[in-house]
C-alpha cells in the first residue's frame, strides 16, 4: 500500500544524505512540467518549499546537475536544494530512497540534443543586451556581449556601474555594437542605464557561468541565476522533449 505523504523531517534527511555523499552542499532545483496550475514551469524550487500534489498529479524537477526527477502524487513535503552527484548515485539513489517510503518517483533521462537552444549557447553565442529593459544575462566563457541600439536613440547610451559612468556612442546606421572592451564584466556586475537626465531607466545584471555538463544543466543553471529570457526557449524544448517521450511510452 502506497503512503500518501512523506514526513518533512524524513524527506529532508533522505535528500541531505544524497547531497552529503557528493558535493556536501544543497542547491536549488527548477520545475520543468506540472499538471497543477499553481506550480508554474521555470519556477525555482528552494529547499524549504513544500510541494503538495494530490493523487494523479505530477511534477518534473530539474536539478542543477542536469538530472531530472518526476514526482507523482499523492505527495506533500519539501524538495531540498540538491545537486545529485554520480558518486552517490544521484537521482537514481534519490528515487530509490523515495520509493522506499512509498512515494511514486522516477528518474528521467534526456538525450544530448534535447534542447538545441541550450546546446548552441553552451558552445558560444552573441548575447544581445537590450538597454531599454532590466534583465539578468548569463555569460559563458566564450560569449560576447552586444548592445542593441534603442529605437529613436539620440546616438549615445550612458552606463553606470557604482560611481563610474561610461558613455557609449552609436555609429550611424549601426543596429548593434559590441560591449566596450574597456568595461570588463565580472560575475554579478550591475550596470544602470541612464536616460538623458541621468535617471536610471533600466538595470543590467550579468552572471558568469562555468561550463555546464549538459543541455539540461545549462537550462537549470541559467534559470537558477535568473536569466529567464535566455533560458525559456530551451526550457520549452525540454518540455516538448519530455512530452514526446511520454507519448512514445504509451
Amino acid at each position: 500500500m502506497m503512503r500518501s505523504t512523506l514526513s518533512i523531517p524524513l524527506l529532508s534527511f533522505i535528500l541531505a544524505s544524497v547531497v552529503s555523499a557528493g558535493t556536501g552542499r544543497a542547491e536549488d532545483s527548477v520545475l520543468v512540467t506540472s499538471t497543477e496550475a499553481r506550480y508554474v514551469p521555470g519556477t525555482v524550487i528552494t529547499d524549504d518549499q513544500t510541494l503538495s500534489l494530490p493523487r494523479n498529479a505530477s511534477v518534473s524537477v530539474l536539478f542543477r546537475s542536469g538530472e531530472m526527477l518526476r514526482l507523482n502524487g499523492p505527495f506533500e513535503g519539501p524538495l531540498a536544494k540538491a545537486r545529485p552527484a554520480a558518486a552517490s548515485g544521484g537521482v537514481t539513489a534519490l528515487v530509490a530512497a523515495l520509493r522506499g517510503e512509498g512515494i511514486d518517483a522516477t528518474a528521467l533521462g534526456a538525450s544530448r540534443s534535447v534542447a538545441p537552444s541550450a546546446r548552441r549557447a553552451m558552445v558560444e553565442q552573441r548575447v544581445i543586451v537590450d538597454p531599454r529593459r532590466s534583465a539578468i544575462y548569463c555569460l559563458g566563457g566564450k560569449d560576447t556581449v552586444w548592445l542593441r541600439r534603442p529605437a529613436q536613440s539620440a546616438g549615445t547610451t550612458i552606463l553606470r556601474r557604482g560611481k563610474n559612468r561610461r558613455e557609449v556612442s552609436w555609429p550611424e546606421g549601426a543596429s548593434q555594437i559590441e560591449w566596450p572592451i574597456d568595461l570588463p564584466i565580472e560575475d554579478s556586475d550591475r550596470f544602470d542605464v541612464l536616460d538623458p537626465t541621468g535617471t536610471p531607466s533600466a538595470t543590467l545584471i550579468f552572471r558568469r557561468m562555468s561550463a555546464p555538463a549538459s543541455d539540461t544543466a545549462w537550462i537549470a543553471e541559467s534559470l537558477i541565476l535568473g536569466c529567464r529570457d535566455q533560458a525559456e526557449p530551451a526550457l520549452l524544448e525540454l518540455q516538448q522533449s519530455l512530452g514526446h517521450q511520454a507519448g512514445q511510452g504509451h
